[in-house]
């Protein structure tokens, strides 16, 4: 038997706090290969459900294409075909894996065009205002929480916090902040602890997200100590 991973279930498997992922990823798998379901009730078992049976079609369209080529070019040897099926997983889970580490982070000056790096919005330059942006307050709470100096962030970057101004809260931002800085502290991505990465358009609202998941699972296990 196989299945395919598709790009929705990696997609839900980042938005969850990271000691979640590979527990779902190998539920899913799991359940693909041998149809066997998760036990108890972990916090990611709606989104094994909501999913469930598109695993199940997945797996019956790679064990009809099995049947079918074993039709026209006779049946493999089983290790073989083991052997082929883990490694064609592997490649597709690798390359999910560089999809989506390509996106978290790029270098600032590859990620401006010229006109953006022209234009840059310059919200922490003089006297503090009396009544500051929300973009100007969010700046500030990343310094604090990131020990940095910021004085500006591309406008895209704060188009987008005043966007999501009145959604989320300057101490929710700075949770964020302080969320990811936890999590990437030690890894590759420390580097990417900047205004224009954190506050971009395409990942500010799954980091809000996967910051209040964090928070609710934290107040969860709270509860039983």
């Amino acid at each position: 038997m196989a299945m395919w991973i598709q790009d929705d279930f990696w997609d839900a498997a980042q938005a969850m706090p990271e000691k979640q992922r590979a527990p779902f990823l190998y539920a899913i798998t799991a359940y693909g290969f041998t149809g066997k379901e998760p036990k108890g009730n972990p916090p990611w078992l709606p989104t094994f459900l909501v999913i469930k049976q598109r695993i199940e079609m997945s797996s019956q369209k790679s064990e009809k294409g099995r049947r079918m080529a074993e039709a026209r070019w006779g049946k493999r040897d089983a290790k073989a075909s083991a052997k082929a099926d883990a490694q064609a997983y592997a490649q597709d889970m690798q390359q999910h894996m560089h999809k989506h580490d390509s996106s978290i982070c790029t270098d600032d000056a590859a990620a401006r065009d010229t006109s953006d790096a022209e234009s840059e919005r310059e919200i922490l330059e003089g006297e503090t205002p009396l009544n500051p942006p929300f973009a100007w307050r969010c700046l500030e709470q990343l310094n604090e929480a990131l020990g940095t100096s910021y004085t500006s962030m591309p406008p895209k970057s704060a188009n987008t916090l005043e966007r999501f101004e009145g959604k989320y809260t300057v101490e929710e931002v700075r949770r964020m902040v302080e969320y990811k800085r936890d999590e990437w502290q030690k890894t590759r991505f420390k580097n990417c602890l900047t205004p224009n990465t954190l506050f971009s358009l395409d990942h500010f609202e799954q980091y809000m997200n996967q910051s209040r998941s964090s928070a609710e699972e934290k107040r969860d296990y709270e509860q039983y100590d």
